[in-house]
């Protein structure tokens, strides 16, 4: 649940963050863009209020159990990609392999990952123009995914104590029995990479139905 928490309001607060920024710089020079900004922080903040209330309703439910179906997955990975570019990034994607029936918990993970990835790269890549590029590749028992970019931020490293979406992004690799690394890249820039199993169990230790469903951190 707290790692639900912070990467819907990290990712849904630092887009707000940046379109506010822009729509203040340009409100008087181009409104047509400050709309589009403005546009864009409507879209966040709704996202965040739908996939909050799905986490605080599923705090209230008996037991506090959590919920049996992910509010987000890889079916959403358009919107996800669209959001980023709507932020000022460059995005490039790549998808291979046959996409097949994938295990919901999975399928949370991995968006969950590339969302948080992209969250870093718009808060510490630097000064743009920035390119990230996202692949999923999907094989036989597992599937990869990769976030990159060219930025030139300075990484924040995993022990400073105010920071936990490294952090969040390792432990649902390893929820899963997956593996998780992340470090700058070599000449510039940031990686992110995780192996997923298809079929792994859901972190509560009971099965879901299938579904298409070191370095810098964020605070």
């Amino acid at each position: 649940m707290a790692r639900e928490l912070h990467d819907v309001l990290a990712h849904n607060i630092s887009m707000i963050n940046v379109q506010a920024g822009v729509a203040l710089h340009l409100i008087d020079d181009d409104p047509g863009q400050a709309r589009t900004a403005l546009a864009a922080i409507k879209e966040a903040s709704k996202e965040a209020l739908t996939e909050m209330r799905s986490v605080i309703g599923a705090l209230r439910a008996q037991g506090e159990t959590a919920p049996r179906t992910p509010t987000a997955g890889l079916d959403r990975l358009d919107e996800l990609l669209a959001r980023a570019e709507s932020a000022g990034l460059t995005v490039e994607a790549e998808i291979t392999g046959d996409r097949g029936p994938l295990h919901a918990g999975t399928s949370l993970a991995a968006f969950r990952i590339v969302q948080e990835a992209l969250t870093n790269v718009t808060r510490h890549a630097g000064p743009g123009p920035v390119t990230a590029r996202v692949r999923i590749a999907y094989r036989d028992q597992e599937i990869e995914v990769r976030v990159e970019d060219d930025g030139r931020g300075v990484s924040l490293l995993d022990d400073r104590p105010a920071g936990s979406g490294i952090r969040g992004m390792r432990e649902r690799a390893a929820a899963l029995g997956g593996t998780f690394e992340a470090g700058p890249r070599p000449g510039g820039g940031f990686a992110v990479r995780a192996t997923l199993p298809r079929d792994a169990p859901d972190e509560q230790g009971e099965p879901d139905g299938p579904g298409e469903s070191d370095g810098r951190d964020v605070r």
